[in-house]
């Protein structure tokens, strides 16, 4: 079997699991092959899925054998279904949807995505939005650095992200997007809630058509020497910056 068959690391399969057991949500695979190590870190969770999972222990080398050239900290998990961003109408959870959002346009890296990912949810962020092209899937290698995140993220593909800017501003959120040229008060940006949150590709920022869409343009505040950041990083400044604001 491909590398893509598997989920795999030890905190991103606790992180399914725990999410299945807290939320009733559906698993995305039921067989599992452990190390000794990993069974008894896990035991007391898989203890509880006994009659859904299959539950195989397996040795180091063997999971090597079965998933080459991937770090999977002695879990590997057969996959039944690949998560590789809900393609279904974003428009039906539109009606119900809380902000703030997260869009991010043609993050086209498998590690920034992830990290992206497992990023926005450590601050609070339930939906996030990739365009269906340009953009990295949701691949294993996303799964693994994203450490569980994709278990409480509702991600979702679109085609046309300026068009579901406009919808989402007509349900009166407001668009916040980053530059070098920005220039807005972060102090005067609206609510957390009422935010869809943009960044750009890691080389060439936002599109134009989605900055011109923007209602707020921000800049990171910079004071060394060079005047870029990784994505990931920026990703994680604007979130703090907007969710941690004086009240």
């Amino acid at each position: 079997m491909s590398r893509q068959d598997y989920i795999y690391g030890r905190r991103n399969i606790r992180e399914i699991l725990e999410r299945h057991l807290e939320k009733g949500s559906e698993l995305s695979f039921q067989e599992i092959w452990l190390t000794s190590g990993a069974k008894k870190e896990l035991q007391e969770i898989l203890s509880q899925l006994e009659d859904k999972l299959l539950i195989k222990e397996a040795s180091p080398s063997k999971l090597d054998k079965m998933a080459p050239g991937v770090n999977h900290q002695g879990v590997l998990a057969l996959r039944i279904q690949l998560h590789s961003g809900d393609k279904k109408s974003f428009d039906s959870h539109l009606e119900n949807c809380k902000g703030p959002i997260l869009v991010l346009d043609r993050i086209q890296d498998p590690g920034n995505l992830g990290n992206i990912l497992r990023t926005a949810e450590c601050f609070g962020v339930e939906t996030v939005l990739i365009p269906d092209r340009d953009s990295s899937g949701i691949t294993p290698t996303v799964e693994k650095v994203a450490s569980g995140a994709l278990a409480y993220l509702n991600v979702y593909k679109v085609g046309n992200l300026a068009q579901i800017l406009e919808k989402l501003q007509k349900r009166n959120f407001w668009v916040v997007s980053t530059s070098d040229k920005g220039t807005e008060d972060w102090s005067k940006i609206p609510a957390w809630e009422e935010l869809v949150i943009l960044m750009g590709n890691e080389g060439e920022g936002l599109k134009r058509i989605l900055m011109e869409k923007s209602d707020f343009t921000v800049r990171i505040p910079l004071h060394g020497h060079i005047s870029s950041l990784n994505v990931t990083v920026a990703t994680g400044i604007v979130l703090d910056r907007l969710k941690n604001r004086p009240k």
